[in-house]
């Protein structure tokens, strides 16, 4: 029997997207009659769907080794960019939308792919001059509001470019889901000394008078189309280092939605839950400057391992909000996201995911009312589609729905996802029987004997039929319910269940059976990970 052990590489890393275009439909030329009457042609009206955007994001990576005269030395340059793309479903929903986020990202595609060029050209200029840089161009996405009226994110883009140190800006994108036409800061704004005397007050409040160089001035100098700003759950947040010294860090303000100098055509539907999440930077190299989250009144701080400073591990987290302060348990990860779980119920709940060693995946769940505190702690990556690497993950958005998946060693290693209602209490409720997997042909199980396993249908119910299956069949794994149970499907279409048997009851992937025959003995290859 050969077992191939595939090393499976998770990298998780967020992308921001750029270029924001209206799209219209024009309107179908009429034929005129024969014999032409003035007459007029009422439209019919338009229905607006009701279905709740999904999201799928993905990475591009950057990375342009040195190779100079048979040596390799630090990169010219290094980062990545997120890109997002709607669901099948989603797209059929608002097609207008679709073609909006399309372009979006095509244009953002442009822009990271012209400044990639940009970059690597300097970089290699300063090496032939002496003086080396590893050149950085990270951009993150950050979804911030997703439903049938807003999808709204933010792009925090993070460059080192030689120099003294990096710099972090943002830039953000607000698109009707009905239309599909960009949302502008005009649009919502009716009354702008208002809105700017009350971003004044806010900003003051929150930093400080001293922070700012005459702020009121400068704010009303600024015009609406200038300004960074996102919807979220809490109302509209702003993201302002304009007016402030750099190293004031990020500047944010919120205000909420009910404020009388804005439009309520926004609003938050108080019966549907919100998963935002949050701009978070932690630092991969020494020029990056290290910027936290004052977020939603929220701060998250990195504990670096002492030991190994150099490595930029996080030993633990310090989470902050309204007085109340909590440090996490050692998590020793590489990477963490964060998001902020606004309930219907008025219940917001912090979700930490991380990913540690051997691309390990963990997520935690706080209370954010009253006392911080761990409310729940699970082995949840987020929700993936796609085949082998080529996949995406599914981007939180609905409380009420929320992909997630889990790494299942059954026959091989593959992440199963599965649709989860998160609670008030921290727990999650699992809408779905089946976790489904998305792998590529090539890591189909190929059968060397005859099997017999029982025939089931799309919901995953056995029909009662059972099927002998020759030696040489190609068996694809699509769904398991987690514990003992492994569908396929086979080359005509049908889905097939491999019932699994552990013997010994000790869990090791060596001793798993079917029809009483070790699956080593079953199969060609077993696709395990190291």
């Amino acid at each position: 029997m050969k077992r191939i052990n595939a090393l499976l590489i998770i990298a998780c890393m967020a992308i921001s997207a750029t270029g924001c275009k209206n799209t219209y439909s024009s309107p179908a030329i009429q034929e005129e009659p024969a014999n032409p009457v003035s007459q007029e042609v009422e439209e019919a009206p338009q229905q607006s769907s009701t279905l709740r955007p999904e999201i799928y994001s993905s990475k591009e990576y950057i990375f342009e080794e040195a190779y100079v005269d048979g040596v390799y030395s630090d990169p010219y340059l290094t980062g990545h960019y997120d890109m997002y793309e709607l669901s099948k479903e989603t797209k059929e929903a608002y097609p207008d939308l679709a073609t909006a986020i399309e372009d979006s990202m095509n244009a953002r595609k442009k822009k990271y792919d012209d400044i990639h060029a940009e970059y690597l050209d300097s970089s290699k200029q300063l090496r032939e001059g002496g003086e080396v840089n590893t050149f950085i161009l990270d951009s993150d996405i950050f979804l911030r509001r997703a439903d049938e009226k807003v999808i709204s994110y933010v792009d925090q883009r993070t460059e080192y470019a030689a120099g003294a140190h990096g710099f972090t800006r943002y830039e953000s994108y607000n698109f009707d889901v009905q239309s599909g036409k960009e949302i502008l800061l005009a649009d919502i704004v009716t009354d702008k000394e208002a809105f700017q005397g009350k971003l004044a007050q806010a900003l003051t409040e929150k930093y400080g008078a001293s922070t700012f160089n005459d702020l009121d001035s400068n704010l009303a100098d600024l015009s609406l189309d200038s300004y960074t700003w996102a919807f979220d759950a809490n109302g509209i947040t702003f993201y302002l280092n304009e007016f402030a010294a750099y190293a004031a860090g990020i500047i944010t303000a919120n205000l909420p939605y009910d404020s009388s100098f804005f439009t309520q055509d926004y609003m938050l539907n108080s019966n549907e839950g919100y998963i935002s999440e949050i701009p978070l930077y932690f630092p991969d190299s020494n020029h990056i400057d290290i910027v936290d989250t004052m977020d939603e009144g929220i701060s998250i701080s990195p504990n670096y391992d002492s030991d190994n400073p150099d490595l930029f591990w996080i030993q633990s987290l310090n989470i902050s909000k309204d007085g109340q302060s909590f440090t996490t348990d050692d998590l020793y990860v590489w990477k963490v996201d964060a998001y902020i779980i606004h309930l219907p119920d008025g219940t917001e709940n912090l979700m930490l995911m991380t990913t540690g060693d051997s691309d390990f995946n963990c997520s935690y769940v706080y209370s954010l009312d009253g006392q911080i505190k761990l409310l729940s702690n699970d082995y949840y990556a987020r929700g993936r589609v796609g085949a082998g690497d080529d996949y995406n993950e599914i981007v939180p958005a609905d409380s009420a729905k929320v992909a997630f998946a889990n790494r299942f060693d059954m026959l091989s290693t593959f992440d199963g996802t599965k649709y989860y209602s998160l609670e008030s209490d921290g727990t999650f409720t699992p809408l779905d029987k089946y976790y489904k997997t998305f792998r590529s042909n090539e890591q189909d199980l190929v059968s060397k004997m005859e099997l017999t396993v029982p025939v089931v249908d799309e919901a995953g119910d056995e029909t009662g039929e059972e099927v002998t299956l020759p030696s040489g069949t190609h068996y694809s794994i699509i769904r398991t319910n987690g514990k003992d149970e492994v569908d396929c499907t086979i080359e005509d279409g049908r889905i097939i269940r491999f019932h699994l048997q552990d013997s010994l009851g000790e869990g090791y992937i060596s001793d798993i059976e079917i029809n009483g025959v070790n699956a080593e003995d079953i199969f060609e290859t077993l696709w395990y990970a190291g």
